[in-house]
């Protein structure tokens, strides 16, 4: 008989769970209009948007909105799918102000590297085959294997998609958990006592091995955990040091379950959707992709990293970690020349 509990409720989803897309929230045309009008309101000055909180737009419709999407966050299922964004295709610029009214609408925007840029542009810069030691995935073609990001929930939203790949994949990470309690009780275990995790070198900042901490963080009446399978094995490849067998075991466990066709959502997001994923309560994960030849038809997402209000999240995770990417740099909404910046 295990020790471990099995957790039930709206965050224990499987994929059959979503057979239909009356999951997915589109927005009513008041909100659209609403969205549209704050988003040109904003000052030209990106820069100035930092200083705005979500009492200096007028969003009487979509506030409330955005509150119930949160609460699914929080104490649902832990993803949401918003739809109906109007994204003129050519209009980028708009793009990143939909996309600002959004966070502040949505919780506690923090940074997501070492520039302090809050806004990323999720597009192929460099080729990869795998993401390893030098190479952040949001900035390459390759196949990102399940994770976790920065932040109580990050946002995806979809400018430009890929021809051909590029799918999102989610897993609930109470169902996995619950199929181990079940399966492997034994390299459960392994995960609850902890694994390294290594921290990429980026601007100034030097690569680092993190100190081991558990993957799944039990709570009365609820589960909370954080997996980033290459994160978590790149310690051992930085120095050439075989992964220690029952780690290597409990993260292949892990992985060969998300991966199950009973317990893995994929879906592709289309311009205008935008993907919302609590990344203490569902991995994430994307599929490798051919781009367009034509750089202004690449694929292109916007990704942002933010804290929810009350978050349950507090109780695990210390305060000078939920800051976001560890930086000292002012906080910016984005580069200009996403080829240029660190990866």
């Amino acid at each position: 008989m295990s020790d471990f509990e099995v957790y039930e409720g709206s965050a224990a989803w499987e994929s059959m769970d979503f057979q239909t897309s009356d999951w997915i929230d589109v927005l009513a045309p008041e909100q659209r209009r609403e969205l549209v009008d704050a988003a040109s309101s904003l000052p030209e000055d990106d820069s100035q948007w930092l200083a705005l909180k979500r009492e200096d737009l007028h969003l009487p419709t979509l506030s409330p909105f955005l509150d119930k999407v949160n609460k699914g966050l929080e104490e649902g299922r832990g993803f949401a799918v918003l739809r109906g964004l109007d994204l003129p295709p050519a209009e980028i610029d708009f793009a990143y102000r939909v996309n600002w009214v959004l966070a502040l609408g949505l919780g506690d925007v923090i940074a997501q590297n070492a520039n302090g840029e809050v806004i990323g542009a999720v597009q192929a810069v460099t080729e990869a085959d795998d993401n390893g030691m030098d190479t952040r995935g949001y900035v390459s073609n390759a196949e990102l294997r399940f994770h976790c990001d920065g932040g109580d929930v990050a946002s995806l939203l979809c400018v430009r998609q890929a021809p051909e790949g590029g799918s999102n994949s989610l897993v609930s990470m109470v169902s996995i958990h619950n199929a181990m309690v079940r399966e492997c009780p034994d390299l459960l275990a392994t995960l609850y006592r902890g694994l390294h995790m290594f921290m990429r070198k980026e601007g100034l900042l030097d690569s680092k091995v993190v100190p081991r901490q558990p993957l799944f963080f039990p709570q009365k009446n609820y589960l909370l955990g954080w997996v980033n399978l290459r994160l978590m094995e790149l310690p051992y490849e930085s120095t050439k040091t075989p992964m220690p067998a029952e780690e290597r075991a409990a993260l292949d466990a892990l992985e060969e379950i998300a991966e199950r066709s009973e317990y893995k959502l994929s879906l592709k997001l289309e311009p205008g959707d935008m993907l919302l994923t609590h990344n203490f309560v569902c991995m994430h994960k994307r599929s490798k992709f051919t781009d367009d030849p034509n750089k202004e038809k690449a694929r292109l997402m916007l990704r942002l990293w933010y804290n929810l209000p009350e978050s349950r999240v507090q109780a695990i995770q210390p305060a000078n970690q939920r800051r976001g990417y560890f930086t000292q740099s002012p906080y910016v909404i984005r580069h200009r020349d996403p080829s240029s910046a660190e990866t």
